[in-house]
Order: structure tokens, then sequence, then C-alpha cells
């Protein structure tokens, strides 16, 4: 999740996918079928994950702070440190969460 983060600019995320999703799901498919299923649901759900991490985590990131600076009564700054600080805990709180409801 972490390393997806950081990686997640949309271009990088769709090359990572493309190239290593289908391989991904294949190496599943020969332990089974439910396996290869399991894999494409891991890799969704990372790369949503992933999102909430860093600001650069998902471009619905980037664009909300760029409205945010532009809103004429706030004006808000949203830096990457600030976002950091709600991103990690967040990301930590829904990882355990998430791997339970995979695994079930």
């Amino acid at each position: 999740v972490f390393l997806a983060s950081l990686l997640q600019f949309l271009p990088v995320k769709l090359v990572i996918i493309l190239l290593l999703g289908g391989r991904i799901a294949a190496s599943a498919a020969t332990i089974s079928a439910s396996g290869e299923k399991k894999a494409w649901l891991v890799l969704a759900w990372v790369s949503t994950v992933a999102g909430n991490l860093s600001l650069l985590g998902s471009a619905a990131n980037l664009f909300v702070c760029e409205q945010a600076q532009k809103d004429a009564h706030l004006g808000y700054n949203l830096t990457f440190w600030r976002h950091l600080k709600f991103g990690v805990p967040c990301t930590l709180i829904v990882i355990p969460i998430g791997l339970i409801l995979i695994r079930g």
C-alpha cells in the first residue's frame, strides 16, 4: 500500500495494472480459481487505499487541493505534510479492516 501510494500517479498506476495485473492473476490462478478472483480484488483494493495515504496518491487529491486554494472564502493551502497527517492514520485504520474483509 505504501509503495503503491508513492507510485500512484494515474499513468503509473495504469502501467502497473496493465503490465502486472494479468501476471499476478495468472499466478494466483495456478493455485485456484478463487485465488485469481482474490488477486484482482487485492489489486483493486491496494490501488484504492494507496490513494488515501499521501496527497500525491491520487489525482483526485490533487484536484481537491487545487480547488481548496482557489476557494474565495477559505483559500486553504493543503500541503503534502498537512495531508499526510490525515492520510497516514486513515490508511493505518483501513488496512487491517480491508485485510479482514479480503480474507473473509
